[in-house]
């Protein structure tokens, strides 16, 4: 992870402090990083589609570059409204070199017809932020469908994989591998 030294969690739009607490306490678990959180940044309606009733995930990450920070650390954005991209129906969360931003929308049981479970729930949100801090990093998508950086087609690739890296990924972001 070079010179990296922190993440900033930036809540965009109404967020639950809860899931703010969580990410400040689960990111750690998997990456070493100082985590901290931002004042809040609005939900531009400029990136709403009304066709589609989603916002821009691409026009929201771009939004993060506005956030205050030094060079080494990386903006987490952090939004419960539904996200498209251009080639994609909805997206779990998008990434670039330097910045993330995840969705809580679709990471809801209940959004597949199951009752609220909120250990489940927080999985997922740990799993997609790690996923999305890992292509901030500049990982690309990996072939083992057990490491954190497997592209998610549906939310049961997300279930399943978890948010550990695995060997090889570890490997190429600098951290030390698994005992």
């Amino acid at each position: 992870m070079g010179e990296f030294s922190g993440i900033i969690l930036v809540p965009i739009g109404e967020v639950d402090p809860v899931i703010i607490a969580w990410l400040k306490e689960d990111i750690p678990k998997i990456l070493p990083a100082n985590v901290r959180e931002s004042t809040p940044l609005s939900l531009s309606p400029r990136h709403f589609q009304n066709d589609r009733d989603q916002y821009l995930a691409d026009g929201l990450l771009a939004d993060l570059s506005s956030i205050p920070r030094d060079e080494n650390t990386i903006p987490l954005g952090i939004t419960g409204a539904d996200l498209f991209s251009y080639s994609l129906n909805y997206v779990f969360g998008i990434a670039c070199t330097g910045r993330a931003l995840i969705s809580i929308s679709r990471l809801k049981p209940e959004c597949y017809g199951m009752p609220a479970n909120q250990k489940l729930f927080r999985w997922r949100i740990f799993t997609e932020a790690i996923h999305e801090l890992g292509h901030a990093f500049g990982l690309p998508h990996c072939e083992y469908p057990g490491c954190v950086m497997y592209f998610s087609n549906w939310i049961g690739d997300t279930d399943r994989k978890g948010p550990e890296f695995c060997y090889r990924c570890r490997r190429r972001i600098g951290l030390p591998g698994k005992a």
